[in-house]
């Protein structure tokens, strides 16, 4: 005679055994309809599940959720990787911009100094001149 159970009434029938050495915390049996569904969880150092059901095996569902997740991810890394890139690209644009601006102003800055160094030069030449002819005069008989 087939039974249909609710997920509370299963946790009321969930017994313990050991198994191969490991302590078996939970064993539940489930039939729906035409389904049956048998699942074991082991509480050890490692959890042991493992399911089954009589129209196909739970375990390819969780591989299949496994894999959509890992592809999923992989999908989400590559856009990660593709922003990465797009935002290195710009710090590098940036980057080349800033060094041409220094380099431009560096050009603008040692031409003034050139400039203000050839007027203070030649004001300095003039004032020597000048304090040269003073001397001049001032040692003439």
């Amino acid at each position: 005679m087939a039974m249909s159970l609710s997920g509370a009434a299963l946790s009321g029938i969930s017994s313990s055994f050991h198994s191969g050495g490991a302590k078996l915390s939970g064993v539940g049996a489930v039939r729906v309809g035409r389904k049956t569904e048998l699942v074991v969880i082991a509480q050890h150092k490692k959890s042991l599940v493992y399911a089954v059901k009589n129209d196909g095996n739970i375990l390819d569902d969780i591989n299949e959720a496994t894999k959509k997740a890992s592809d999923f991810m992989t999908e989400k890394t590559k856009e990660a990787l593709k922003d990465g890139e797009k935002a290195k690209d710009y710090i590098v644009e940036k980057t080349v911009e800033a060094k041409d601006t220094v380099v431009e102003e560096a050009q603008k800055s040692s031409e003034f100094a050139m400039e203000k160094g050839k007027e203070v030069a030649n004001t300095a030449a003039e004032f020597v001149e000048g304090k040269a002819e003073e001397a001049k005069e001032a040692i003439k008989p």
